[in-house]
């Protein structure tokens, strides 16, 4: 007679099993998903015009070679592992330091951005897939297809720790954190950096009190000028910022700080970052409505 313990035991294996099929169809699902957006991204037309966000009739599609890992980071996938995917959208944005940090420690990954015009079906299925119903959406190196990683800080902080831009020990990591926050607080005032606000905030909160304590940060962490150094996150953060900004209003930077613009100007210049931001993989600058300040670009302007 079969005990109730064994019939426990039993039952507790088959819902293993039904689970881990379960999780296993998923994942197949989500492979096929990827697959149709890419093959959708490769049939649409040349010619076709994204002027910014809700145009297009696929995602835009890239095949980033990073080539060999630099020898100052890690190369972030291991063994047995899925390749990197990175989805976001046509602009720069939430993408924008992302794709920085990607290029600055060579990684290799796919890149699928939404002009938002597509349907779901050659889309990956996002807004389904996305735990909060948002991009930029991160999967591989660790991370399911079926269930990937959204929130842009979470996923810088992902992409940091894998590729080791997250800093040495508990509190150089904390130090580092410390300066992300702080640029995001300075990322707020961008209207005030680049000329454009009313108002100036004064005191702590303000542009010039957070550029002086992000100056003084700076000082303890890895010079952008040395082309052997391991820049961390939080410091690419604040190069996406000063680039943004200087691109917006020329000189703002250097008005602001002119240890800012030194970090700006070096860390521009390093290789990996400067082919990055001449590349198609940069989405051009927007206006309100988050349409191209320049006028649309055929999809062809796109390609690698």
């Amino acid at each position: 007679q079969t005990s109730s313990a064994s019939l426990t035991t039993r039952g507790v294996r088959e819902a293993a099993i039904m689970s881990k099929r379960k999780i296993d169809e998923d994942e197949d699902a989500a492979e096929a998903e990827l697959a149709a957006a890419i093959s959708a991204a490769a049939e649409a037309p040349d010619d076709e015009e994204i002027g910014g966000l809700g145009d297009g009739t696929a995602m835009v599609h890239f095949e980033v070679d990073g080539g060999e890992c630099p020898k100052q980071y890690k190369a972030g996938r291991r063994k047995g592992e899925k390749s990197l995917l990175f989805l976001y959208l046509c602009i720069q944005g939430l993408g924008e330091t992302p794709r920085m940090m990607l290029a600055e420690c060579g990684a290799t990954y796919t890149h699928l951005a939404s002009p938002m015009g597509e349907e779901q079906a050659v889309a990956c299925e996002w807004r389904k897939r996305s735990p909060n119903g948002l991009t930029p959406l991160l999967s591989g190196i660790g991370i399911p297809r079926a269930q990937p990683l959204s929130q842009s800080g979470a996923i810088v902080r992902y992409l940091a720790q894998r590729y080791g831009m997250a800093g040495e020990g508990e509190l150089e990591a904390a130090r580092v954190d410390c300066l992300y926050q702080t640029v995001k607080d300075l990322s707020g005032k961008k209207s005030e950096i680049t000329g454009t606000a009313g108002e100036l905030t004064e005191g702590p909160k303000g542009p010039a009190a957070a550029a002086a304590s992000i100056s003084a940060m700076l000082e303890a962490m890895p010079s952008p000028a040395d082309a052997g150094a391991a820049l961390n996150y939080g410091q690419l953060e604040l190069l996406n910022v000063l680039i943004d900004c200087e691109e917006q209003a020329e000189g703002c930077v250097g008005a602001l700080s002119p240890p800012l613009e030194a970090f700006r100007k070096a860390g521009a210049a390093r290789p990996r970052i400067a082919t990055y931001l001449s590349s198609p993989l940069r989405f051009p600058a927007i206006a309100p409505g988050y349409r191209y300040k320049d006028g649309p670009l055929k999809r062809a302007a796109f390609k690698m």
